[in-house]
């Protein structure tokens, strides 16, 4: 028969066993824990490189957008070389983005026009550059599209390492004319890239399209131009299956590491995150070996209690033995009754077993007292837990008050404060909300800089805080002013966290609120600032909204709004007699067009266009709208442009059959005609020649100022000189019964740049204007020169028939006569202001009139002083 183990030697092995099987789960936990952590480390690695390259892909973008609005707005500019209010738009730009190291706009072929700041690194002012051998430069020549360059030296301003955003400036008929360029700072950048990776063992890297660094850790972008296409870490990201991201080991920096990658199509940049794989190892050696070493502490530690323990129960055991035999004696008479000596020591199962020894009475009182024990413990439940009710319900109340109007006008500080406000009745001690450098209490709101500063300065016991976070962003703290008498318990630490909870809930519908308010207010602005009016109708034909251009359309001379469709009908019969079955029968249709006209005082007509559409929301027809254009001015143009054709026809005409009839007389053989004849008939074609010329040249300046290539070749001339040689052109023949005067203002002579050519063809203009329409015996011409503080003017008065007041508006504008048949009567084609206008504004001045009808006109002309004035 097989021995049995003692007692002793069964509860050793028992501790032993227990100690080994729980050291053994808690190491395969703890190196799973392990193992969860360092994948979520590499998740978390990832993530960083995601929003790494989410975040360059946005600074990127923003910065190529402000470069793309910006040769937009500064296309008219560029066109009229306004490069002075270009400069100006480059400065404000490098104002509101520092993180551009230099602007500068060029031309067409690639010359460099304007720059911003104007001063080298080194104080050197810049000079004209020519970057047409620039990558950059012939891509975006290639596809007029904006351009992302790779990195490379900079030039014409710094020797930093840069990358350009280069956008082309493009005319009306989608010609690049110049390009706007905007060079990054890499090193804002690149600081900014390394203030995001919030561990100190990975650093990150991004090369551009061409694998230049962008950003490395030991390189030094500020000088150094490194290409990495040869590197390890790159070459092995190469040989990987054709995908935009992931992770791989690759050498680098000396040092096996993991990478987690995104190639960023959009741009061509590629990024990555490493970590040194040793840090990986390292950690997991560090477990097993502490797992190792609690295991064999804590098998030494064991054996030594389990001694212990095992001793003092076996003592216990063997006392009650001894008792037992001693009683058994005592029964069969061999020796006296024992006496029994309950132990102190031992586990509880000894003591029991001594008390059940003793005496049946104290088992019973031992039972009373435990039912009075049990009783008082019951009604203390029952106490502890009608408190936790009273508390909760309070709870609930404060919480209660939090559900407060988000629409009100109270702005974000005022909303925090009166939910405080609501609250307070409810706390035993002071609260305080630190929220986006704002500290609110029921009391007053402040502006803080330093949050540790304004806790120790405001906080006077002890500080409980409670995170504020909506979404998952950390957006301020709950804390929580305790005197030192005060703590708080698990209900009330429970509290804290719903009222931060329901608080940042709060926020969150605060922030969505004025999010659609001013997302609502952007589109009423948008609306309300249209040059069209619209008018938008539900499907059951009710007005849903008005904007203010409708309104003053149809209904301006009305001391009422729009109330329904019936008033819109009223007063569209009004205005363009148009009946209201049309205007119902247009209105069901979809996408139509109706032109209407309305007439004014003065015999005045106004065009407009209404266009019909349905209004959809997710593919379905939620209504109809209409959209009311003013195609007045473009009614007037046609017309316009029929009168010229027309008296066009007529002056060409005119001189050819004058011709033709000359020609065809001298041709003719039958008949010998005299010498002064034949001259006076050549002297007429002569004069015919040059009437036609003259419009051919009017026709050729017309056309050079439209298409902006009007040359201008400025030189020193002297005023008074300029204007007396252009009295000296006007015809003999039209000097009969003409009176020209001319004054001369100025005490010493005057000279300023300009073509002297074209400032005669103006003065001689005006002049001829001048005789031609004017209906007096003696025609009077007043020339006059003068200065002032910025302008050199010169004036050409006449006493002719004068210009209407609602055509001084108009005159500069080509094909616009202001009477045809008169103007016919007296020759011209309407351009010759016009051309006067676009001379001016070569010359960069400008060209105003005053008149007044039947007493005569003023035009006075005004030449700019400047870098190229006297």
């Amino acid at each position: 028969m097989r021995k049995s183990r003692t007692f002793k030697g069964k509860l050793i092995l028992s501790f032993l066993t227990v100690t080994l099987v729980s050291i053994v789960l808690l190491g395969a936990f703890q190196i799973f824990q392990l193992y969860t952590l360092v994948k979520e480390d590499k998740e978390k690695q990832f993530q960083t490189t995601v929003f790494l390259d989410d975040y360059i892909d946005n600074y990127i973008e923003n910065y190529q957008h402000v470069v793309e609005m910006l040769a937009f707005s500064i296309e008219p500019l560029f066109v009229e070389r306004d490069l002075t209010s270009i400069e100006k738009q480059l400065e404000q730009i490098k104002k509101n983005y520092p993180g551009f190291i230099n602007l500068y706009v060029g031309n067409e072929a690639g010359e460099s026009l304007v720059f911003y700041p104007k001063l080298y690194t080194d104080g050197v002012k810049r000079e004209n550059l020519d970057y047409s051998d620039r990558p950059y430069y012939q891509e975006l020549k290639r596809t007029k599209q904006p351009v992302l360059s790779s990195v490379f030296h900079g030039r014409g301003g710094t020797d930093m390492i840069l990358v350009t955003v280069a956008v082309p400036i493009l005319n009306d008929n989608n010609d690049m004319i110049g390009y706007v360029l905007g060079a990054f700072d890499l090193n804002a950048l690149a600081d900014d890239i390394k203030t995001r990776i919030d561990d100190e063992k990975r650093f990150a890297i991004v090369l551009d399209q061409e694998d230049n660094v962008v950003v490395h850790p030991n390189v030094d972008t500020r000088k150094e131009l490194v290409n990495l296409k040869d590197a390890r870490f790159v070459q092995t990201l190469s040989q990987l299956p054709t995908k935009n991201s992931g992770d791989y080991i690759a050498v680098e920096n000396g040092e096996e590491q993991y990478f987690t990658f995104i190639k960023n199509e959009k741009i061509g940049w590629k990024v990555w995150i490493g970590t040194p794989t040793k840090y990986l190892s390292d950690t997991y050696e560090d477990a097993i070996f502490t797992v190792l070493l609690f295991a064999l502490l804590t098998t030494m530690l064991m054996i030594g209690v389990s001694f212990l323990f095992a001793n003092r129960f076996e003592k216990a055991l063997q006392n009650v033995l001894r008792y037992i035999k001693q009683y058994k004696d005592y029964t069969r008479g061999l020796n006296n009754k024992p006496t029994f000596q309950p132990s102190t020591k031992g586990t509880r199962e000894i003591v029991e077993l001594y008390d059940h020894f003793g005496s049946l009475i104290d088992d019973v009182e031992h039972s009373r007292n435990r039912l009075i024990k049990l009783n008082k413990d019951l009604e203390d439940r029952v106490k502890e837990r009608t408190a936790t009710l009273e508390n909760k319900n309070l709870e609930l109340k404060a919480v209660n008050k939090l559900i407060t109007s988000v629409s009100t006008e109270r702005d974000l500080t005022q909303f925090i404060q009166h939910c405080l406000i609501q609250i307070t009745p409810f706390m035993e001690y002071s609260i305080h909300v630190i929220f986006q450098n704002i500290a609110v209490t029921p009391k007053e709101i402040t502006a803080i800089e330093d949050v540790q500063q304004y806790l120790n300065s405001r906080i006077v016991g002890k500080q409980h805080m409670e995170p504020i976070q909506i979404g998952k962003n950390l957006q301020g703290f709950l804390v929580v002013d305790l005197n030192n008498s005060q703590t708080i318990n698990t209900s009330e630490q429970e509290f804290l966290e719903t009222f931060a909870s329901s608080l940042a809930i709060m926020l969150e519908n605060k922030f969505l609120f004025e999010k659609i308010r001013n997302k609502h207010a952007e589109l009423e602005a948008i609306l309300q600032s249209m040059s069209e009016g619209l008018m938008l109708l539900n499907k059951k034909d009710g007005i849903e909204y008005v904007n203010d251009f409708f309104q003053q359309i149809v209904f301006s001379d009305t001391n009422y709004k729009v109330l329904d469709l019936e008033d819109m009908y009223k007063r569209f019969m009004e205005l363009f007699q148009i009946s209201k079955e049309e205007l119902q029968s247009f209105i069901q249709q979809d996408e139509s067009v109706l032109k209407l006209e309305r007439k004014e005082g003065n015999d005045k007509v106004k065009s407009y266009m209404l266009h019909s559409f349905s209004v959809f929301l997710d593919d379905l027809i939620i209504g109809k709208g209409l959209l009311l254009r003013d195609i007045t001015k473009e009614a007037e143009i046609d017309t316009l442009k029929d009168n010229l054709i027309s008296l066009t026809s007529h002056e060409f005409k005119t001189p050819i059959t004058n011709i033709r009839g000359s020609v065809e007389t001298l041709l003719r053989e039958d008949v010998e005609w005299d010498p002064d004849f034949e001259r006076e008939l050549l002297v007429g074609v002569h004069e015919d020649i040059e009437r036609i010329q003259h419009l051919v040249s009017d026709w050729m300046d017309i056309s050079k100022i439209e298409s902006g290539t009007m040359f201008i070749e400025r030189n020193m001339v002297r005023g008074d000189q300029i204007i007396e040689k252009s009295i000296q052109q006007i015809p003999k023949e039209l000097q009969n019964q003409l009176e020209i005067t001319f004054q001369n203002k100025l005490a010493e002579p005057v000279y300023f740049y300009g073509d002297k050519i074209r400032i005669q063809q103006v003065l001689l203009n005006l002049m001829m204007n001048a005789i031609r329409y004017n209906d007096q015996v003696i025609k009077k011409i007043a020339v006059t020169l003068d200065q002032s503080a910025t302008d050199i003017i010169i004036s050409v008065k006449d006493n002719g028939i004068g210009i209407e007041e609602d055509h001084l508006e108009k005159i500069f504008t080509r094909f616009y006569q202001v009477d045809v048949t008169g103007t016919r009567r007296t020759g011209g084609t309407g351009l010759g202001l016009s051309i006067c206008k676009g001379i001016m504004e070569a010359h960069h001045g400008k060209i105003t009139v005053e008149s007044e009808r039947g007493k005569g006109s003023t035009f006075t002309l005004f030449f700019p002083l400047g870098e190229e004035g006297v």
